[in-house]
């Protein structure tokens, strides 16, 4: 009698904080945890897939067994972008990267500009405000100086100098900017150099607002590459440094002055070229930042200081950097849904093992000759997982290893169901049970003893009466 009081209690017990859990073992699938990702809201189906993204990488390649003639400074990078609802603080984030004496200090010319405009615009409240052209706006503007073609007392649009900045890399657009933002180039200088330290920039000090040489006026691959991924950020840069050609409230309509460039070694294919900025003079020689989509991948590429005494050598090195990634690299799917990334054991459940899905794609850029079956998987985290294991708990670590190189560092989350087994909960805590039964047992010989200890001292006190 005592014994089956004590297993109800303990039956009651167990099936007491079973229920009262059941609420956290809901039909959840375990996930790798990325360590970005955007989301399409408008898009049921995509609203999990997983942007990866990467920390900047040294990265050198062959061609014919020979290194690619690159110009001496170069920094070029690959990036994702989803297609839409994007997030612009996202958009432009480093993932790959190849860099030749990129934090050399030297001249950048016109690649100056980039940030004259990106700072302008954040000082401009009305893109259709109306600017009058003055003479102070080309005091220091030599003949040879590239120009968006105003004239003294033109009325222009904000609209008009920014793409007269970036398109025809005009001097006089760029001054009116600064003029009419900060009534001086002075002050507009130094509103250039507080978003040089806002950035953290460590090889970059501007002294003008046009990039003509002045030994103040320096910058690096690295720096201009920084400088354009925060410039992109910024919809209305975006727009203005994505444009081809735009016509001016005056009526003339410019291009962008890589297409000149361009025209001089043959007119090549550069579609997939989509935003530009050149910039030339003696000090810096040619100077390129350029963006580009091949394949559905982002590219990022700066290139300074090009052999002067060539044609088009900026545009030139462009078109084989781009041609060689687009051919030998590409997004490569290194995790599927139905990957297993772990097979654990299992406590108070039918199941006795739970294989942990990846149920999301986890795509990398890598060569062409990337082969999944090498893709391995490092755990390192709990051996066991529970019915009572609450959605949401991190398992463990989990190492993406390829050819002996880490490629990906996760945390593996928890969030997959098991089916409640009451023998297997009581197997797996039988040294619990036994405690408790062995507790139960004596409370309940002490109450049992009490009880027949007061029965015997009443029978005593009738028996005295």
């Amino acid at each position: 009698y005592p014994l089956a009081i004590t297993l109800i209690m303990l039956v009651v017990l167990a099936l007491t904080y079973v229920f009262y859990n059941k609420k956290d073992c809901q039909t959840y699938i375990s996930k790798l945890v990325a360590l970005q990702e955007y989301y399409y809201p408008n898009n049921a189906e995509l609203e999990s897939k997983v942007v990866q993204l990467d920390d900047t990488s040294i990265f050198e390649y062959t061609k014919n067994n020979e290194t690619p003639n690159f110009t001496p400074a170069t920094s070029i990078e690959e990036t994702e972008q989803p297609a839409t609802n994007v997030d612009f603080e996202k958009m432009y984030s480093q993932t790959f990267g190849i860099k030749k004496d990129e934090n050399k200090e030297t001249s950048v010319a016109s690649l100056t500009k980039i940030m004259t405009t990106i700072v302008a615009i954040e000082n401009i409240k009305d893109y259709n405000e109306k600017v009058t052209i003055t003479k102070e706006m080309f005091e220091d503007i030599a003949w040879d100086v590239s120009v968006a073609g105003f004239k003294i007392n033109d009325i222009v649009t904000y609209n008009d100098l920014l793409y007269g900045a970036i398109l025809p890399s005009g001097a006089d657009a760029v001054n009116a900017l600064a003029i009419s933002v900060s009534n001086s180039y002075e002050d507009f200088v130094k509103l250039m150099n507080k978003k040089v330290n806002e950035l953290k920039l460590k090889h970059t000090h501007f002294s003008t607002v046009t990039g003509l040489y002045d030994e103040n006026n320096y910058s690096s691959a690295y720096d201009i590459a920084q400088i354009l991924k925060y410039a992109l950020k910024n919809k209305k840069f975006k727009e203005v440094f994505e444009s081809k050609k735009y016509t001016f409230t005056t009526g003339k309509t410019v291009k962008s002055t890589i297409e000149h460039y361009n025209s001089r070694i043959g007119s090549k294919n550069i579609s997939y070229i989509t935003g530009a900025k050149t910039g030339y003079i003696n000090a810096s020689g040619y100077c390129l930042a350029t963006t580009a989509r091949i394949n559905n991948v982002d590219y990022m590429l700066i290139t300074l200081n090009a052999d002067n005494t060539k044609t088009a050598p900026h545009i030139e090195d462009a078109i084989e950097a781009y041609e060689y990634y687009s051919k030998n690299y590409g997004n490569k799917i290194i995790v599927d849904k139905d990957d297993t990334i772990v097979t654990l054991k299992t406590k108070s459940a039918k199941e006795k093992k739970i294989s942990i899905k990846a149920n999301t794609v986890v795509e990398k850029y890598l060569k062409n000759d990337f082969d999944k079956s090498k893709i391995k998987y490092n755990y390192n985290g709990v051996k066991k997982v529970s019915y009572f294991t609450k959605k949401g708990t991190k398992l463990g670590t989990v190492e993406i290893v390829y050819n002996d190189s880490v490629l990906k560092n996760f945390d593996l989350i928890y969030s997959q169901p098991l089916t409640f087994s009451l023998l297997s909960f009581l197997w797996n805590n039988l040294f619990l049970i036994l405690f408790l039964l062995f507790i139960l047992f004596i409370l309940f010989r002490i109450v049992q003893l009490s009880y027949k200890k007061r029965k015997r001292r009443n029978k005593r006190r009738r028996q005295l009466r």
